[in-house]
């Protein structure tokens, strides 16, 4: 994509899809076959695009079958360093727990509205890369996205569970590029393709914050407070 200033950080997630299907081509088959759910979490904040029903291509048959992305965008990362302090001083204030960031997926739209508005037309979908991941597994005709990957967007009030809309709507966002919701223990559909020796129909979670998902793992019990505090110490939901 390249269309931006030396304060842009992008990634392929061609590279990145590659690097996951080494992983998985790495795990023992015998394994693979027992899986019975997947489990996906990422960097958060981070905004990607595609086009709905074109946003991968499933190589089927043979030993390993696995999914490339075809019509999508390059990662914008949360490092991203567009958005400077004039331009998100320009921007809505939202109706939510959080200030907007550079980096902030939300920022980021913003700023391609302004400076690259062609560049937004040419997708019909938006996600974090581990959205992308759930949506392209599951082959979801919209993209679903936990509360604490959209809290970590900017313009998600985490109390109603539901984007800032009106507020977006009014200041010429596409608000059609803003995910579904689902509670982060949810599952997101299922598995449309075999992938790799992983079988076809397999529970794939909605995909989950980094930081929150380590924490996860880690708790006994979900009301374990010296755990769950350090949900709270990150800028998103838990």
């Amino acid at each position: 994509m390249c269309l931006f200033c030396f304060q842009a950080q992008e990634q392929d997630v061609s590279r990145i899809i590659q690097a996951l299907n080494e992983c998985l081509a790495a795990l023992p088959r015998q394994l693979l076959r027992k899986v019975g759910g997947i489990g996906v979490s990422g960097q958060m904040h981070g905004v990607l695009f595609w086009k709905t029903g074109q946003g991968c291509e499933w190589t089927e048959g043979g030993a390993a079958p696995a999914f490339t992305p075809r019509a999508v965008s390059h990662l914008v990362t949360w490092q991203d360093g567009r958005c400077g302090s004039e331009f998100l001083a320009s921007l809505p204030r939202p109706e939510s727990h959080l200030s907007v960031a550079t980096g902030f997926g939300c920022a980021t739209i913003f700023w391609l509205l302004k400076n690259s508005p062609e560049f937004l037309k040419s997708y019909d979908a938006a996600g974090t890369i581990h959205d992308y991941v759930v949506a392209m597994l599951c082959g979801l005709p919209r993209p679903l996205m936990s509360d604490q990957n959209a809290a970590s967007w900017g313009y998600f009030n985490t109390q109603s569970q539901s984007w800032n809309v009106e507020i977006l709507r009014a200041s010429g966002f596409p608000v059609h590029l803003l995910p579904d919701i689902a509670e982060p223990a949810s599952v997101a559909g299922r598995t449309a393709h075999a992938w790799f020796e992983i079988p076809k129909g397999t529970r794939v979670g909605v995909a989950l914050g980094d930081l929150q998902a380590s924490v996860y793992s880690c708790m006994a019990q979900r009301t374990d407070a010296g755990k769950s505090s350090a949900l709270s110490s990150d800028s998103c939901s838990g």
